[in-house]
């Protein structure tokens, strides 16, 4: 009974204060307070202030509908001017409704040039300050650089596809951050979480893409398998895709009854983190595997400083990503801002430095620029000019041939010859022969003795002790005598194995 009366009381005194004042004003409701416009008389600053008293009392009943009453005293502190209270009120109805929408009431303009109002502002109104304008533009660069580079001509269209891809990926990461830090994504609450259905194709996409571009891998049907993390992950998302924009927005204040905001961290911040440093091992095995790098060119500085750059600003995203993590899951508890860019930063600068190069070294996405050819002027060899073997399957083979070297090191086997290796490849003698003179300018046996002769090297610069002798260090780089062995040896270096092993000791000392 008594919450009635002073209900009656305050609907009174705000008609009585409606009829005495010759101004267009809706009336004051409990729980339907509407625009409300400044006026000077006092008897409405009377008014308000009654009515503030009578919405805290009924706050501190603890009723159901407590999160229209935060709206309610949010707007007559705003109108009352005190912006700390309107602050506080306005921000709890804000996050206990998800309705942003209460800062377009003109009694906001009382407090307008308070700090109160700048943090209302800047918490959930549209922003846009250098920092997101950046943004906003590398995400366009990124774009644009992902459909150009596929219409560049003389290229490999399966890595151009692959990098393209993987800037697309990034591009749509650093456009959602964007649209978060700018709070556009409160008016467009379909693009939460939108990067998310492609998070696990980042390292796939930058796996194949170093795959190729050192190996000149072709892809296989069977590679499609790496997907599936992926399609699984877009599944599990497609029924909060359907939801409507007004429970997105609750999840974004985690206020939703169908989804909370942990429920995203753990699907997917941890799949893609793991995915992100299972594939960056693999990346770096194929960056750091030293006989892989013998099909390379080491004399074009570019195409190495492109590789190396790439691998690192991935392990700088892979870094900050998982701070990110630990401040998410609560573990770390500052540095919040710095957190939260540095991923992006990391991602800005991936997208950056790959349209920088499509500028200024556009020869890094060409199709020869990978491969292994000092012949000049694009000449071939002779003998090859008839061959059926297609490019294709030549890239292919090609790809197989350094796995073989690379990582079975079949060089190792004595009796390795050119008609084995070719059954190793299911190919013919005459295509194997082709591959290694035209993909590495040397024949077969100069080929076998180049890999043998690197790893007797490795095997004698570890042996700091000398433990090992020359025949044992011979058997097991693949010959299977001494003599062939010293003579390829001093062919390769100059120098015999033993005056090699006496240069190593005498280094060996002067280091210590």
């Amino acid at each position: 009974m008594q919450r009635f009366v002073k209900t009656g009381i305050l609907v009174c005194t705000i008609l009585l204060s409606y009829n005495m004042v010759a101004v267009a004003d809706p009336t004051l409701l409990l729980h339907n307070l509407n625009i409300v416009l400044p006026q000077k008389d006092s008897i409405r600053t009377n008014s308000l202030l009654n009515a503030l008293k009578i919405y805290k009392e009924e706050l501190n009943n603890k009723p159901d509908d407590s999160v229209q009453i935060f709206r309610n005293i949010g707007l007559i502190a705003a109108e009352l001017k005190r912006p700390k209270e309107a602050l506080n009120y306005t921000r709890r109805y804000i996050e206990n409704s998800a309705d942003i929408s209460i800062l377009d009431k003109d009694s906001y303009d009382q407090i307008s040039d308070t700090e109160e109002y700048d943090l209302l502002k800047n918490k959930y109104l549209v922003k846009v300050n250098i920092l997101i304008f950046i943004y906003f533009y590398i995400v366009l660069i990124g774009f644009f650089f992902a459909i150009i580079i596929n219409f560049k001509k003389d290229s490999d269209k399966v890595s151009n596809i692959l990098i393209g891809s993987f800037v697309v990926v990034h591009s749509l990461f650093i456009l959602e951050f964007a649209l978060y830090a700018s709070n556009i994504r409160y008016l467009y609450p379909h693009t939460f979480l939108v990067s998310s259905s492609v998070a696990l194709l980042y390292g796939p996409l930058l796996y194949f893409y170093f795959k190729r571009i050192t190996q000149q891998y072709v892809l296989k049907p069977k590679d499609a398998l790496h997907l599936i993390p992926a399609l699984l992950l877009l599944a599990i998302q497609i029924p909060f895709y359907l939801l409507p924009g007004k429970e997105k927005l609750n999840i974004m204040f985690d206020i939703s009854q169908v989804y909370s905001q942990k429920y995203f961290f753990y699907l997917i911040f941890i799949p893609k983190l793991s995915s992100y440093i299972i594939y960056g091992f693999f990346i770096g095995k194929l960056y750091f595997n030293k006989t892989a790098k013998h099909f390379v060119n080491k004399n074009d500085v570019v195409l190495t400083k492109w590789k190396r750059n790439i691998y690192y600003i991935h392990v700088m995203y892979v870094i900050s990503y998982s701070l990110y993590g630990l401040y998410a899951g609560g573990i770390l508890h500052t540095g919040s801002n710095f957190i939260y860019h540095s991923q992006i930063l990391a991602m800005a600068l991936m997208v950056l430095y790959i349209a920088q190069m499509a500028y200024l070294h556009p020869k890094v996405f060409s199709y020869k620029s990978f491969m292994i050819n000092n012949i000049s002027n694009g000449a071939v060899f002779s003998k090859y000019l008839k061959s059926g073997l297609t490019p294709s399957l030549s890239e292919e083979l090609k790809g197989e041939l350094i796995t073989l070297f690379a990582e079975d090191k079949v060089y190792r086997d004595s009796n390795i010859n050119l008609e084995t290796l070719s059954e190793k490849l299911n190919t013919t003698r005459h295509n194997t022969s082709q591959i290694i003179n035209e993909h590495f300018d040397m024949n077969f046996f100069e080929l076998i003795n180049k890999f043998r002769i690197e790893e007797a090297i490795n095997l004698l610069m570890e042996d700091k002790n000398g433990n090992l002798n020359i025949i044992d260090v011979a058997y097991e780089v693949g010959y299977n005598n001494k003599v062939t062995f010293n003579k390829a040896f001093k062919k390769a270096t100059s120098l015999t194995p033993t005056q090699f092993i006496d240069s190593v000791k005498q280094n060996n000392l002067v280091n210590r």
